[in-house]
């Protein structure tokens, strides 16, 4: 999937969360990226609290409402939700990184 890098403004490339990455860089400006996991985190408990609610309110069991939001929380979020996820710049890899250069320039 293609999105645009908040560093550089660039079209860079970003693997799906379901790949385990939990930090890329960019093609262009190798600055070190994330997933924004703050919208992961919401879109996915807005998306489970709203259908079951719905099932609920329709009058199906809470144990199976709550088993049909989460697997179809899985099946469609690399299709319907992951698009609207940003990526932000992964601050900890940033800091290491500066730290590790000052720290040559020092030795």
């Amino acid at each position: 999937m293609k999105k645009n890098c908040p560093c550089c403004k660039q079209k860079t490339t970003v693997p799906a969360l379901n790949e385990e990455v939990l930090s890329f860089n960019c093609e262009h400006c190798e600055a070190p990226l994330q997933h924004n996991e703050n919208q992961v985190l919401g879109y996915a408990i807005a998306y489970i609290a709203l259908v079951s609610i719905i099932l609920l309110s329709i009058g199906i069991n809470a144990f199976i409402t709550m088993a049909i939001s989460v697997v179809s929380y899985a099946l469609i979020r690399h299709k319907f939700i992951e698009p609207f996820i940003e990526i932000e710049c992964n601050q900890i890899s940033q800091f290491l990184t500066d730290l590790e250069l000052s720290t040559q320039k020092k030795g």
